[in-house]
Parts: C-alpha cells; sequence; structure tokens
C-alpha cells in the first residue's frame, strides 16, 4: 500500500464511511458500498476527506428520510419487509402512526409542564395520602434549608424549621435563624411540644420569654412544659377526676407562678399571624413546594394549653367562692375578673378560631360567677350586667360555630362532585399512562410475538396503542380544567394576611374535599360504600358487555 494511504486523513475517512456503513439504512445501503470502494481509489489525501465528508451528508439525508418514513408507519411496525411462516397472515398492527402518537404525547408533555399543571398534580397527590406528605417533600424541604444556610437566609430557615419533624436538625436550623434574626425568636413557640423532656425547648423558651415579657403565650409555653409530663404520669396509671388533674399541677408554685404571669399580661399573641406571614412568604417565593408542606406548616402551629388555662381558671374560681363564702366579696370579685379579662384579651387578641372559643369559654365561666356573686350580693344592676355580657358571648361562640361552615348545601356538594371528577380524571390519567406505555413499549420490543393465541391481546394493546395516548392528553386537560376552583383557592390563599382566613380558605372551603372524596378508599365496607361499589362494578360490566359486542361485530 502507498506511503500516502497510511496518513492520518485516509484512515480517518476509511473509518469514517466504513462506520457510517454500519449503520446505514438497508433501502439505500447499496450507496454506502459504492461510497465506500471509489474511496479505494482515490490517492490525494484532502479529496479522500471531501469524498468522505460527502458521503456522510449523504448518509445523514439517508437516515433523516429513513427516520421519516419510520415515524410514518403504525407503531411496531418495520420498514423493511420481514418472512412470515408459512400459512400465518401479517401481524394486527395499530391504526395511528408514529408521528401522531409523538405529536400527542408531546403535546401532553407540553400540558404536563405547565406551573398550572404541575400545580395541579402536585395538589391532587398530595390529597392522596391526606395531605400528610411524602419522602419528596421531606427531601425538598431539606434542599431548601441547605441552599437558605448557604445564603443565610433567616426566614426561610425559620420556615423549615416549623414544618420538618421535630428533630436535632430541626431544632439546628431554629438556632440559626434565631441567630441570623433574632426577631424570629417566636418560632420557640410555635411548633407544637410533647411535653416529654428531651423535646423541650428549654434554651429557646428562656430567649422567648425574655424578649416578649408582656406576652401571656410565653408564659403558657412555660406552664405546659410543667403540667404535661404531670398529665402524661396521671393518664398512664388510671383515668383521673377532673380534681386530681388539678391538683397535680396546683400544688406546683412553679406553674402557678406562669400563669398567674399568663392571666396578669396586658397582651396576647400566639403568633399565629407570624407563623402564616413566614408560610405566605416563603410559599409565594417558591411556589413549587406541595400543599402537604403548606397544610402542614399550619397543622404544627402551637395551640395554647387548654388543660392548663382550664385548670388555672377553675383554681382562680374556686378560690373566689372561698372568698366569698369568707365574706372577702371583693376579693372573689378581683379574682373573677381577673379571668374574665384573661378570657378576653385571648378572644379579642388570639389570631385562631380555638383561641376564641377558648377564650370565650372562660369568660362564660368568670361572667356566671361573677353574675352568682352579684345576685348573691343583692346587686341587681350589675347582675343584669353580667346577663347581658353572657348573651354576648354565646352570640359570639354560636357565629364561631357556623364560621366554621362557611359553605352553603349547595355549595358544599358542587365542591364535592368537583372534587369527585378531579379525582377520577387524575386517576383515569394514571391508567392511560400505564396503558400507552405499556402498548407501546410492548409493540415496539415485540414481546407480543404474531401467534393464534395471543391475537384477541394483541388487537387489545393496538387499540390502547391507539387511543390511550389521547386519552391521557384530554385527561390531562379535563383534570387541568377541573382544577380551576381549587387553584383558585391556592391563589387567593397566597394573597390572604389573616392566618384564620388562610386556614379557613385552605381547610374549610373547598380544597381538603380532594381528600375526603376518597374515604371510600379508607372505609370500603360501610353500607352506603358498598352500594356504590356495587353500582359501579354493575355500570362497568354494562360496559364491558358492549364494548365486547362492538369488537366481535367489527372483527366480524
Amino acid at each position: 500500500m502507498p506511503a500516502s494511504r497510511q496518513s492520518l486523513s485516509f484512515r480517518l475517512a476509511h473509518s469514517s464511511l466504513q462506520l457510517a456503513l454500519r449503520h446505514w439504512p438497508d433501502e439505500s445501503r447499496q450507496w454506502g458500498h459504492a461510497l465506500a470502494a471509489e474511496l479505494d481509489e482515490i490517492e490525494k489525501p484532502f479529496e479522500a476527506l471531501q469524498w468522505a465528508l460527502g458521503g456522510l451528508m449523504l448518509f445523514s439525508r439517508a437516515s433523516a428520510s429513513h427516520f421519516l418514513a419510520w415515524l410514518k408507519l403504525p407503531v411496531g411496525s418495520r420498514l423493511s419487509p420481514t418472512s412470515l411462516l408459512p400459512g400465518s397472515s401479517s401481524p394486527i398492527l395499530p391504526k395511528r402512526s408514529r408521528l401522531f402518537t409523538a405529536a400527542i404525547l408531546l403535546s401532553t408533555a407540553v400540558v404536563l409542564f405547565l406551573p398550572q399543571s404541575r400545580e395541579a398534580i402536585s395538589t391532587v397527590r398530595a390529597s392522596w395520602n391526606g395531605y400528610r406528605g411524602y419522602d419528596s417533600d421531606l427531601r425538598g424541604l431539606q434542599n431548601l434549608a441547605a441552599r437558605a444556610e448557604r445564603e443565610n437566609d433567616a426566614r426561610t430557615l425559620a420556615f423549615v424549621s416549623l414544618v420538618l419533624p421535630h428533630s436535632e436538625r430541626a431544632t439546628t436550623f431554629a438556632n440559626h435563624a434565631v441567630a441570623l434574626d433574632p426577631a424570629l425568636v417566636w418560632i420557640y413557640a410555635s411548633s407544637r411540644v410533647d411535653g416529654r423532656p428531651e423535646f423541650e425547648p428549654k434554651e429557646g423558651l428562656a430567649r422567648l420569654l425574655e424578649s416578649d415579657r408582656d406576652n401571656a403565650v410565653p408564659e403558657l409555653l412555660a406552664a405546659r412544659i410543667i403540667s404535661e409530663p404531670r398529665y402524661y404520669a396521671l393518664i398512664s396509671h388510671h383515668t383521673p377526676s377532673d380534681q386530681e388533674i388539678e391538683a397535680a399541677v396546683t400544688t406546683d408554685q412553679a406553674w402557678i407562678a406562669h400563669m398567674d404571669r399568663a392571666f396578669r399580661a396586658p397582651r396576647y399573641d400566639g403568633y399565629f399571624d407570624r407563623h402564616w406571614q413566614l408560610t405566605r412568604e416563603v410559599w409565594n417565593h417558591h411556589p413549587e413546594l406541595s400543599a402537604s408542606v403548606i397544610f402542614n406548616s399550619l397543622w404544627v402551629h402551637s395551640l395554647p394549653d387548654v388543660l392548663s388555662i382550664r385548670n388555672y381558671g377553675n383554681y382562680l374560681v374556686h378560690s373566689a367562692q372561698r372568698a366569698s363564702d369568707g365574706g372577702h366579696a371583693a376579693e372573689a370579685e378581683t379574682l373573677l375578673k381577673r379571668v374574665d379579662d384573661f378570657g378576653r384579651r385571648m378572644s379579642e387578641q388570639g389570631q385562631a378560631d380555638f383561641e376564641h372559643v377558648v377564650g370565650l369559654s372562660l369568660s362564660h365561666q368568670a361572667t356566671t360567677q361573677l353574675r352568682n356573686l352579684y345576685q348573691t350580693q343583692g346587686n341587681e344592676h350589675k347582675a343584669q350586667q353580667a346577663e347581658q355580657r353572657l348573651k354576648v358571648i354565646d352570640a359570639r361562640i354560636d357565629g364561631l360555630v357556623h364560621s366554621f361552615q362557611r359553605l352553603g348545601p349547595a355549595q358544599a356538594r358542587a365542591f364535592d362532585r368537583r372534587a369527585l371528577f378531579v379525582q377520577l380524571s387524575a386517576a383515569l390519567a394514571v391508567l392511560f399512562a400505564i396503558a400507552a406505555a405499556f402498548s407501546l413499549f410492548a409493540l415496539e420490543l415485540r414481546f407480543l410475538k404474531p401467534g393464534r393465541r395471543i391475537t384477541q391481546l394483541r388487537h387489545a394493546v393496538c387499540i390502547a396503542a391507539d387511543w390511550a395516548p389521547l386519552a391521557l392528553l384530554l385527561g390531562c386537560v379535563g383534570l387541568l380544567w377541573l382544577f380551576q376552583p381549587y387553584a383558585q383557592i391556592l391563589r387567593s390563599a397566597r394573597s390572604l394576611t389573616s392566618a384564620s382566613a388562610a386556614w379557613h380558605s385552605l381547610h374549610f372551603e373547598g380544597l381538603f374535599t380532594l381528600s375526603s372524596t376518597l374515604g371510600a378508599l379508607e372505609q370500603p365496607f360501610t353500607p352506603v360504600r358498598f352500594w356504590q361499589s356495587f353500582i359501579c362494578a354493575l355500570v362497568a360490566l354494562a360496559l364491558f358487555v358492549v364494548v365486547r359486542g362492538f369488537l366481535r361485530y367489527k372483527l366480524a
């Protein structure tokens, strides 16, 4: 062989054409062999490279033409004819081309990547386990916290510390957030405390007591840390009476001191609005957060220790009764007004409906005793004032009870129907996605070989390959359209500044119906669920008979 043919240019041209020849489409491979043969006649290296580049361009056009012709064929078919066994017929193929199926699947992908679709899918998926969250939500929060640590983002760290399950890592995030921004010290009082010693936020509570001295809530939290272990100790042995529960804490002077400062504090701030403002800020900045994370952010907010409030209220009422019996009416009135004043502050300054109810109940108890005290003293004017206040308290309690049912019966039924349709469209979309993936892979990878035994199965797979992608697209569009009322709820919640209003909007005004419609899966054996399932089974059987008869008629 001449020395020129050993040069790098000749070897590169020869190897590139040989590589192209191995992948050349069958219908035009003879052109590739001709190109390779002509290359051996060329003596100049530069001309050999030019010839090889021309051959690669021809290979590209042939491959593109081959690919386009392949796309125009149905799924599972081949461009090159295959030999059939004697007596066998050609395999059953779908009617839709690969190009049509690819266009439908691409359109589905575009719909799914829309922000509205991602929000709908995330929310519906979260509703499937009652908004308790998935491992992916936990990983997302940890990634969010890692980024916030790198950027020294105190508010995001505070948010993650509130939403994460109670752990050393959550405490570390909270300490880091407060170190960056001391104004966030309130987060120590905003997550629920189990009452067990290893979970007591002692250091954070001390900082909170020091920074928010005129607020009753830190004192209530300090009293709760003392009382809850005592309550658990009583419950672990037997079912205690109210007197036993009250005696278990009223003998502790530290608990009495904290509760006394709480009842005398001029301000009541449960930090619920601050908690929601923090959640809303992070949610608007990271709209990809799932509804589970937002729900859990509100659920984990610490509520007041009702048992301690009730026990200390009873303690003061009993002390007032003893003072009244001993002839010290002024002292009794002072004690009862202290209970009523705390109830007023809690019902007027509290930011959660639960706090309003507890405060009004406490005021109702104190005002009832004040009315009785005034009647005993013969002071009818003050007794009538107390009676009028009792009516106002009862009206406010009734209003709060009705506020949990803001939706009318017709609107609630409409939301229930819409929630059912949303869940059905999501379930059907999942089923169509599985059917489309299985049918396309089965046909392209030739899992179903031609044969008499599986002819009906192959025919069903071909029908799925024809219609499942289109059904999947329609299911995704239907899910997006049906989810619009719930998307509006989420949009309105992002703009609300009141934590109570946001809770009502997210929980009671329709969004939670997405999860409640799945009650049939949790309680499938109730009589109502049984007859619903029986009717659905009959309808499915009737549809199966009709579809099977139609297919047999088409085959005939």
